[in-house]
């Protein structure tokens, strides 16, 4: 009988050692997603980016300081983001005036792998990149 009793007060705590709250999980898991563009704001202290799951669903993210946003798109709205950002980040990058090498870098663009810097001297691009940003903020 005091076996069993031992036995049974064994088991329930080790039942309450597997039950205990699991750990929360990161959202920023590098498997899950393909980061489309992003654009990182260092004036704001910010980074926004299109992100394309596994199973084709699609989310707009924002990460302030250490808050972050996400919100869900459907398929014909990402696209047409990742096209409007696509046509900036070219023009950006081949029509208009190179950036001097040695400046202070406000926005920090990207778009599959390639990387862009944007300083505070360059208006043309900063016009070119600044209302697509604010419609982006927009959204959340």
């Amino acid at each position: 009988m005091r076996f069993a009793v031992l036995f049974f007060l064994l088991s329930l705590s080790a039942f309450a050692q597997h039950a205990s709250q699991p750990a929360k999980e990161s959202t920023a898991d590098l498997r899950t997603g393909i980061v489309m563009f992003s654009i990182e704001d260092k004036e704001e202290d910010a980074l926004y980016w299109l992100e394309r799951t596994a199973n084709l669903d699609y989310f707009l993210r924002m990460k302030i300081d250490d808050e972050e946003k996400i919100l869900k798109i459907d398929t014909r709205d990402a696209k047409k983001l990742d096209m409007d950002f696509a046509s900036r980040f070219l023009k950006c990058e081949y029509e208009l005036p190179p950036s001097a090498k040695d400046c202070e870098v406000t926005l920090r663009l990207s778009m599959k792998g390639e990387i862009q810097n944007i300083c505070t001297k360059d208006e043309k691009k900063t016009q070119e990149m600044k209302p697509f940003l604010k419609a982006l903020i927009k959204r959340f």
